[in-house]
């Protein structure tokens, strides 16, 4: 049986992913599907952050 990660180990992996974006923004994007991607993750990983939070994730 799986268990679900308390908010706390959630939020770690959150951060993690967030961490590997800023080293991705390093690089100057030379491409809009690049510019597009990041700007994609950023809010993935924003709107996972905010139900979180609330108490929904």
């Amino acid at each position: 049986m799986s268990q679900h990660p308390c908010p706390a180990d959630q939020m770690e992996r959150l951060a993690g992913e967030l961490h590997s974006l800023a080293f991705d923004m390093r690089e100057p994007s030379r491409s809009i599907s690049r510019v597009e991607r990041i700007i994609a993750e950023g809010e993935r990983i924003s709107a996972e952050v905010r139900a979180l939070v609330r108490g929904k994730g």
